[in-house]
């Protein structure tokens, strides 16, 4: 209204026409009337905390290192806020704020990129990887394409080219967490781990691998905790045990073959896992300056029936000191006692002298010649 005034004032002092003076003074009004837009703040997402998890005033050391990855190469968890898509990925600052890179804003990047996973969705960590003074999380597959540079290439001359790389067409759908420290990655336990990202990913809620190991007896679920292998398991609890493998090999013993999973590398402890069909039947661990160490004994305790087990049932015959078994007789509606009729079926008595077969008889009207 004071800008209104203002104008019709200046208008009056110019000496304009009343019928021109209200024609602007009618423009100034629409002219004045402006929204400003702004971005709503989503809705749904619970307001940031930051942590307080005592850190060590050590680095991390190589066996911590180890212990890391070994916890969180194939751990899931529940989103507890909106998750972006795309690069570079949310920064978590250890024990502090929140950002989309180093200073975009988290609110604005789920608007600008879109939402990768909302509250309560269930996150794979399908990479995880420290680098530097910053641990890497890239959650269901993480925000970048597949093969990010190969997929440009093609080989061939010409109009005769092939890509190096199929590229499906799909965009990624996956997020990453960056999580930062400000000189170092200190030497972390998992769940101090687990505390410090807990603003964004929730490990509380029973996990798939809780709930898988719960059927299982003490000794194999504990392994599978601890992220131990053991001879004897199958694919399932080696995976989540040790998570994917960084390698796969198949070859031949002899005339078995083998399918070899490999962990690690050097100069760091290597792990072999053998598996002939389902089942583990050899592991290996390789260090640098000492003897590998190899396993082949059973160490599942016969859980998955390393022994076959018959149970004789009612009318099985037993069996004899060489442990061989005799069939059973047929079934029959016979009573007890009483005697099998005659059977048609007489028993073939091969003869002693040969016997010379008759002739065959010559055909109708027609008449053999000497």
């Amino acid at each position: 209204m004071a800008g209104n005034l203002c104008i019709s004032s200046l208008l009056q002092r110019a000496r304009v026409p009343a019928g021109i003076a209200a024609v602007a003074l009618l423009l100034s009004t629409a002219c004045a009337q402006v929204f400003i837009v702004g971005r709503e703040r989503p809705q749904g997402i619970p307001d940031f905390k930051p942590t307080s998890v005592v850190l060590e005033e050590k680095p991390i050391t190589s066996g911590t290192r180890q212990q890391l990855i070994a916890s969180f190469a194939a751990e899931q968890g529940f989103a507890v806020r909106q998750l972006p898509m795309g690069t570079p990925g949310l920064v978590l600052h250890a024990n502090g704020s929140l950002n989309f890179g180093e200073h975009g804003d988290y609110y604005d990047s789920l608007v600008r990129k879109g939402v990768s996973a909302k509250p309560g969705d269930r996150l794979a960590i399908t990479n995880f990887r420290i680098e530097g003074k910053t641990i890497v999380f890239d959650f269901n597959g993480g925000p970048d394409r597949k093969h990010k540079y190969l997929r440009h290439l093609s080989i061939g001359t010409g109009e005769y080219t092939n890509p190096v790389v199929q590229d499906d067409g799909v965009p990624p759908s996956g997020s990453r967490l960056i999580l930062t420290f400000d000189k170092y990655v200190p030497d972390l336990s998992p769940d101090d781990l687990r505390l410090l990202i807990q603003p964004v990913l929730n490990f509380s809620t029973k996990t798939p691998i809780q709930t898988y190991t719960d059927t299982l007896p003490p000794k194999l679920k504990q392994a599978i905790l601890d992220h131990q292998a053991l001879v004897g398991m199958n694919r399932k609890m080696v995976t989540y045990a040790l998570g994917s493998p960084e390698q796969k090999v198949r070859e031949k013993d002899g005339n078995m073959p083998y399918e070899e999973w490999i962990y690690g590398s050097t100069p760091k402890p290597v792990q072999f896992v053998r598996f002939n069909g389902d089942r583990v039947i050899r592991i290996e661990t390789a260090m640098n300056g000492r003897t590998p160490t190899i396993r082949t004994k059973d160490e599942t305790d016969g859980y998955l029936g390393t022994h076959d087990i018959r149970t004789i049932a009612e009318g099985d015959a037993v069996a004899s000191a060489n442990g061989e078994r005799s069939p059973g007789p047929a079934p029959t509606l016979r009573r007890p006692g009483e005697a099998a009729p005659a059977s048609a079926m007489q028993p073939v008595h091969n003869p002693t002298d040969p016997v010379t077969p008759s002739p065959l008889p010559s055909p109708p009207g027609q008449q053999i010649l000497d």
